[in-house]
């Protein structure tokens, strides 16, 4: 089964929830574990809080936009926006240190994206920053 989910997002931390609500639609529609969708629904809300709160803070001309597809045995989506050059992947992702009432406030969610995907890749292409994610769908 193939399917597709385009979106275009406002610059706005509660756009997540519309995400992962669309993205439970879409998983059930084309019979993807529901623990995968939720995995990867969790991978795209921290994408896109970072994106929101880091990347397009302040900027009302901010554009993000989301297309997902499944098809041959994969989930994969394609996250741009069009703020400052970011590499995620590039990014420091080692999980912090020390105990949680102690260590500094962050660092886990780019190590829990790169946790949860099989693939990801990044490129700067027409002024706009894009992540590609992919997941193996396991048999439901």
């Amino acid at each position: 089964m193939t399917g597709r989910l385009d979106m275009s997002l406002a610059n706005d931390v509660q756009e997540v929830a519309r995400v992962i609500d669309s993205l439970e639609e879409f998983g059930a529609a084309n019979g993807i574990p529901a623990e995968q969708s939720l995995r990867f629904g969790l991978a795209l809300d921290e994408l896109i809080t970072n994106i929101i709160s880091y990347g397009l803070a302040g900027r009302s001309d901010g554009i993000i936009t989301l297309a997902i597809e499944h098809g041959g045995g994969v989930l994969r989506a394609e996250l741009a926006d069009n703020g400052p050059p970011f590499d995620p992947l590039a990014a420091d992702a080692a999980p912090p240190v020390g105990d949680i009432e102690t260590r500094e406030v962050g660092g886990l969610g780019l190590t829990l994206v790169k946790s949860f995907m099989d693939r990801l890749d990044y490129r700067r292409a027409d002024g706009f920053n894009r992540l590609t994610m992919e997941m193996k769908v396991k048999a439901a």
